[in-house]
Order: C-alpha cells, then sequence, then structure tokens
C-alpha cells in the first residue's frame, strides 16, 4: 500500500524519488542559521544535534518552534526530560555541527565546547551567537519529525556582532560583512 505522499505524487504525475529530490534541492537553496538542540541525558552528560528550522513563536509569552527528526536519541531525550537548550552556532563552529549532524557519531557534548551560566537549568555551548534555556510545552509529530514548542525561560547573546555559522547547499558558510 503506498504511502499518502507516494499516493499524491502518482496523482501529480512526479515520481516520488524526483519529489524527495526536488524538495531536498529546494530547500537547500534557502540560508539557515545552524542551531544546536542540548539536552541533559540520566548521567549528567549533554547531548545535542544540530538543526536548522528554528524559530521565533511568540513574545508572549518568549516561545520558540523546532523541528527534529523523532528518531533522533538527543529528540526522543527532550520528549523525556521536557526541556531543551537552543543555541545558535557562530562561525567557526563547523566541528562541532558535523559531529552532532552525522549519523554513527558521537552526540554528546565534550565539557570542553559547555559552560554552566549561573542559575541556568543545564549547561550551554560556548562561542555562540545566542542561547536560551526552554520548557517543553508542546510537541507534535508529523511525518517522519516532531514540531517542538519551547518556552523559553532564558536567553542570552554574545557581545560584539552576531557572526552565525549557515548552511546552505549542504555546506556550512559564514557570513560575509
Amino acid at each position: 500500500m503506498p504511502s499518502d505522499i507516494s499516493t499524491k505524487a502518482m496523482l501529480s504525475g512526479m515520481p516520488v524519488a524526483e519529489l524527495q529530490s526536488g524538495f531536498r534541492d529546494a530547500f537547500g537553496r534557502v540560508a539557515a542559521t545552524v542551531g544546536v538542540l542540548g539536552v541533559r541525558d540520566h548521567d549528567g552528560r549533554v547531548l545535542g544535534m544540530t538543526a536548522t528550522a528554528i524559530s521565533a513563536l511568540s513574545n508572549e509569552p518568549p516561545s520558540l518552534v523546532a523541528m527534529v527528526n523523532n528518531q533522533n536519541a538527543t529528540a526522543r531525550l527532550i520528549r523525556e526530560r521536557k526541556q531543551f537548550t537552543v543555541t545558535f552556532l557562530a562561525a567557526g563552529s563547523e566541528e562541532l555541527a558535523s559531529q552532532l549532524s552525522q549519523p554513527g557519531q558521537s552526540k554528546v557534548i565534550g565539557e570542553e565546547h559547555l559552560e554552566h551560566p549561573p542559575g541556568w537549568p543545564m549547561p550551554v555551548l560556548r562561542d555562540v551567537t545566542a542561547s536560551m534555556a526552554c520548557e517543553l510545552d508542546t510537541r507534535f509529530e508529523q511525518f517522519t519529525h516532531d514540531i517542538l514548542v519551547g518556552r523559553i525561560t532564558h536567553v542570552r547573546t554574545s557581545h560584539g556582532p552576531a557572526d552565525p555559522l549557515l548552511y546552505l547547499e549542504r555546506r556550512f558558510l559564514r557570513l560575509s560583512a
């Protein structure tokens, strides 16, 4: 029995593989800031996953949405622990971004990459453009992904001009001034 996407693609006359490839290519042309969602596991380690589908939701209350693969171990832990951090990486963080995005690589974030802001519920990444701690408010499961709504409880930004790490056409880029 074909899936919904297969049925709709066949009805539109476009083969499923072609539709999926076109989808990846189209969204690959949209530059996005590289974010990392982090969560503390039962042993106190911080696990992370990269994400480019993160957006502000509301200022009242301060909140955001993040779309993450629901099969990812970090995503499963966020569902269980009901809290997470979001950091937007700065240029120069390509190695960490690659580690946290590649299947088979460790998702544990080493202590050398973390700092512990006073009063925050968990550590955050160092040398980033912005950091936020969130409580998981709502989770929607849609296809292969979870749509997470996080209520922001803590926030801070870097000093000086932002120098974000960007992702475009399946590679990391820096924003040129």
